[in-house]
């Protein structure tokens, strides 16, 4: 009997999230595409996703456009909050319910976008224009970002009730697709024992199950196919997969093998960049708030820093509720030093 138990909804709500975030991040997910011989057909499939799932208002821009975090609202907020539901009552009805509280929702916007406020400010901006207006004109934000959020709180409810009608909408379609393509899921879910995914895990983020006495749920994404995604719930450990995670998984090991001398001398060519690794070494894990703090950066200039250096390899993140923790990449360090020693030890140099 398969010891890891299947949970079709977190892979569902997780694709129907990808639809919009797809739509007003395109570039930010081609992006993260594997640079082989297969980018063009899979930049295809993106646009094919596009095609399928199409007419999203752009009005919904300030809940799935993802800011300088690389976070999108949405997900943030009304999926990742929820994981230890994921295995219980968390689907799309749930959802729906959530979002029906608008008031709460316009108070997760303003923590969203304005993370560094404390509740009474977020009150503050929640109870007046002025100064929710304030706080949007004072911000980093892009004019593009500044004219969306202005837009929103003039008229939030609007806005919120397009959000759950498009969902409502988009859901419908996404349902029609599962039954289609279910069986995908299915088979891969037939495909997958403890051992072969203890081994895919340990490869690529050097997570231990095998030992946990824990619960192991599974669960597939059919639309956001190379996404991979751990998470720990009180009750058991669930990887979230994409349907073709493993083409994916293949290309991160390939990374963590053999690391890009170029793109670790561009992690750490600016002063900024080797202070903060020095920060890294002696305090294990920071935030971006840390940063900002520590260097005086601004918000936007703390994430292209640490950014710059996750990309490279050079530090590696983990989610704590909201909280987007970096850490050094040790492995990576070490696969480092391997090359230079492989270059140094050269016969005849």
């Amino acid at each position: 009997m398969n010891k890891i138990q299947l949970l079709k909804e977190p892979g569902y709500i997780y694709d129907l999230n990808f639809i919009f975030c797809l739509k007003f991040n395109t570039q930010l997910y081609i992006d993260t595409l594997p640079n082989d011989n297969k980018k063009e057909e899979n930049v295809k499939y993106l646009k094919e996703i596009l095609n399928r799932f199409n007419d999203i208002p752009n009005d919904l821009y300030v809940f799935f456009h993802a800011i300088e975090t690389e976070r999108a609202f949405l997900p943030t907020f009304y999926f990742n909050p929820y994981k230890n539901q994921f295995s219980t009552t968390y689907n799309f009805k749930y959802l729906q319910e959530e979002l029906s509280d608008h008031n709460k929702l316009i108070r997760n916007l303003i923590k969203f976008y304005f993370h560094e406020f404390d509740n009474e400010a977020v009150e503050q901006c929640a109870s007046s224009l002025n100064q929710v207006f304030s706080a949007v004109k004072n911000s980093d934000y892009s004019e593009e970002e500044k004219n969306k959020l202005y837009e929103f709180f003039i008229d939030p409810s609007r806005y919120i009730q397009l959000l759950q009608y498009e969902l409502m909408q988009k859901e419908f379609m996404l349902s029609e697709y599962y039954k289609d393509n279910y069986q995908k899921i299915i088979d891969l879910y037939n495909q997958t024992t403890f051992e072969s995914l203890h081994g895919d895990l340990k490869d690529f983020r050097d997570i231990n199950i095998e030992d946990s006495s824990e619960i192991v749920y599974i669960s597939y994404c059919l639309l956001n196919k190379f996404c991979i995604s751990v998470w720990f719930l009180e009750n058991g450990f669930l990887p979230l997969l994409g349907c073709e995670y493993m083409s994916i998984l293949g290309y991160a090991k390939d990374i963590s093998r053999d690391p890009d001398l170029y793109g670790f001398g561009t992690a750490l060519c600016e002063e900024s960049r080797v202070k903060i690794l020095n920060f890294l070494i002696e305090r294990e894990e920071v935030t971006c708030k840390d940063l900002e703090k520590e260097f005086s950066f601004s918000g936007s200039t703390a994430y292209h820093h640490i950014n710059i250096m996750t990309k490279a390899g050079l530090v590696k993140t983990r989610n704590e509720g909201k909280t987007i923790l970096y850490s050094l990449d040790r492995q990576y360090i070490a696969n480092i030093i391997n090359v230079l020693n492989r270059i140094l030890n050269k016969k005849g140099k």
